[in-house]
């Protein structure tokens, strides 16, 4: 798999930020866009690790086959922005991000919102444990989000994930 364009941003202990530039076909269909994606090899990765390893049969914490077009939501920009501010501090945890750790999310948030008209949120998180695989688990979060516009083939990828 060639290594697309990733940032990788520090959050919680062990938690992080993946923000990865993907490149698919052009289309002016949303379904087709997040069909493209996940027949891509940018979809099949563990997200465990500093490299996006090729791993076919999963993505994150799921086996690959069981994440479906329609598990992606198209969603608007105010949803967007709550979606991604809940992430801060997730259920179960003691503390937030730090501010330090949050002020560089937050500014790319924005600018990558601006960026782009379609806002895609996976639906599946960590608590969507019946499509794990066998380690799935180990990503105690997981927050995906698919950025991209009509008829470009750039497409923004943000993984918030805990290991």
């Amino acid at each position: 798999m060639t290594q697309p364009e990733r940032h990788l941003f520090s959050l919680w202990d062990y938690g992080w930020l993946d923000h990865t530039e993907i490149k698919l076909t052009p289309t002016n269909d949303p379904a087709q866009l997040i069909a493209a994606y996940l027949g891509s090899d940018a979809f099949g990765t563990s997200f465990v690790g500093p490299k996006l390893e090729d791993t076919p049969s999963i993505h994150g914490p799921f086996f690959r086959s069981s994440v479906a077009p329609d598990d992606f939501e198209l969603i608007d920009s105010g949803t967007f922005f709550d979606r991604i501010k809940r992430i801060r501090h997730p259920d179960d945890f003691s503390e937030s991000a730090t501010d330090d750790q949050w002020a560089p999310v937050e500014e790319l948030v924005s600018k990558l919102e601006r960026q782009h008209s379609w806002l895609f949120n996976l639906r599946l998180t960590e608590d969507n444990s019946d499509r794990f695989h066998e380690w799935g688990f180990a990503l105690t979060v997981f927050r995906e989000f698919v950025l991209a516009n009509p008829n470009s083939e750039n497409v923004a990828r943000l993984v918030f994930g805990y290991d």
